[in-house]
């Protein structure tokens, strides 16, 4: 058997720099990734997005330490690809496994013969001077180690994910970290993936006898919910798509990252935000949009020209007034006579009729005028916001954007985006 071969090996190897375990049991099976010659698929079955996604995922499980994944990765990698450059990942994974994590002579087989096919299969492969270097630090251990027990048959799920932090459960069993690899019985199994932020993935895989089934679980995002308050009425835009008028009847749903928010009312300085969303955030926004200048000036506008129209009404009233006095000593003048006092006062009430009625005359004019210009600032104050709106991230740069006074209050852990654009006028 393996162990006393591995065992003789070990006593004999060359002092190195402090061993601290003895050799590991003997090996009773032989997985997949420890044959002494690694299957490669058929040219036509090779699947090279497959070997990018396996390797991705035997990266992953390295970074967190857990070699003994990666290498299984690693050789599913290679049977996907034929590509040299996963034997020296599994190379280095071993000779890992050895120096950290009991010194098993197995591995330490595995990793000279890993690093030794590297070198034979690309020679001049971009890791061959690190190979060679691991092979001579290998070699100072160990002078013989011979093959490995009979082959037996093994089923294998694994199962990764290119979402971060995802974990895995196979069979209801508890959830680990991906990637995941099981030895399983054959038949049917059932998986789940879950990560903070995403929607879960339950599946069901079928693993055939004797055979290593790799499954990708990628997972979609879960949307953040906005949910607006503001002015009745004003019209709400995300990335420049209209999305109704406030009330909305109900929240509004993004995807993660960042999007522009407007709010905008006739009369009122639009509000125009960005906004960075997370994966299944929860934000109320209460604005405030203020009043525009222009508004203001029209509803002073209006009040001022019917005051003056109102004035204009009462001059005329004062000037008919006039008018009748004079045309009662006028009419008294034609019947009886009057003296020379009644006469000049007939005539100052014809003076007074002729000014007050070209008073009259002249307010209403300018009072009309004033309430004209009044509503015609009311119906031209519009929001313009087409040069304005846009999807944050696109390849055009943003435009100008003038914030004026429009206030933002968020709710449910809200951050407000920190771009801020400034334009002269509006």
């Amino acid at each position: 058997m393996l162990a006393p071969v591995l065992a003789a090996a070990m006593l004999t190897a060359p002092a190195g720099p402090a061993p601290h375990a003895v050799p590991g049991p003997a090996v009773t099976e032989v997985a997949p990734e420890h044959r002494e010659e690694l299957a490669i698929l058929a040219p036509e079955a090779q699947d090279l997005p497959q070997a990018k996604r396996l390797f991705a995922a035997g990266k992953q499980a390295a970074q967190a330490g857990r070699w003994q994944q990666a290498i299984q990765y690693f050789a599913e990698a290679y049977r996907y690809s034929g590509s040299p450059g996963q034997l020296y990942s599994m190379g280095r994974g071993h000779r890992e496994l050895y120096f950290n994590h009991g010194r098993d002579p197995v591995q330490l087989r595995l990793a000279l013969l890993r690093l030794r096919q590297y070198l034979d299969r690309s020679p001049s492969g971009r890791n061959q001077n690190n190979a060679q270097r691991f092979i001579v630090e290998l070699e100072s251990y160990v002078t013989v180690l011979e093959g490995f027990d009979d082959e037996v048959i093994i089923t294998r799920l694994m199962v990764y994910s290119p979402t971060p932090d995802a974990t895995v459960a196979v069979d209801n069993g508890v959830a680990s970290l991906a990637p995941v690899t099981v030895d399983v019985e054959p038949g049917e199994h059932q998986i789940r993936v879950q990560a903070a932020g995403y929607h879960d993935v339950s599946r069901k895989v079928v693993v055939p006898q004797g055979t290593t089934v790799p499954l990708e679980v990628p997972l979609s995002g879960l949307p953040a919910i906005l949910e607006l308050q503001g002015p009745r009425g004003a019209e709400v835009f995300v990335d420049g798509d209209s999305q109704g008028r406030l009330p909305l009847p109900q929240a509004i749903e993004v995807d993660a990252g960042t999007h522009q928010v407007a709010v905008a009312r006739a009369g009122r300085t639009p509000l125009i935000r960005e906004f960075e969303f997370g994966r299944g955030e929860s934000r109320r926004v209460v604005v405030n949009l203020p009043v525009t200048t222009q508004r203001k000036t029209a509803y002073a506008a209006i009040a001022v020209g019917g005051a003056t129209v109102i004035a204009s009404a009462t001059l005329a009233g004062l000037s008919l007034r006039s008018q009748n006095a004079a045309r009662e000593w006028a009419d008294m003048r034609n019947n009886s006579g009057i003296t020379v006092a009644q006469y000049d006062r007939e005539q100052q009430a014809w003076a007074q009729r002729d000014a007050r009625r070209t008073g009259a005359i002249v307010t209403s004019v300018v009072g009309l005028a004033t309430i004209g210009v009044g509503v015609v600032l009311y119906l031209t104050d519009r929001p313009r916001l087409t040069d304005r709106l846009y999807r944050p991230g696109r390849a055009s740069s943003s435009p100008a954007i003038a914030l004026g006074r429009s206030s933002v209050t968020t709710g449910i852990g809200g951050r407000l985006g920190v771009r801020r654009w400034k334009r002269s006028g509006r």
